[in-house]
C-alpha cells in the first residue's frame, strides 16, 4: 500500500515534468 503511494507521487512528478517540457 506504502510503496503504491509513493509510485503514485513519483509517477505524478514525472508526469508533471513532462508536461512543462512540452508546453
Amino acid at each position: 500500500m506504502v510503496k503504491n503511494a509513493v509510485i503514485s507521487i513519483i509517477y505524478q512528478k514525472e508526469n508533471e515534468e513532462n508536461r512543462g517540457s512540452v508546453e
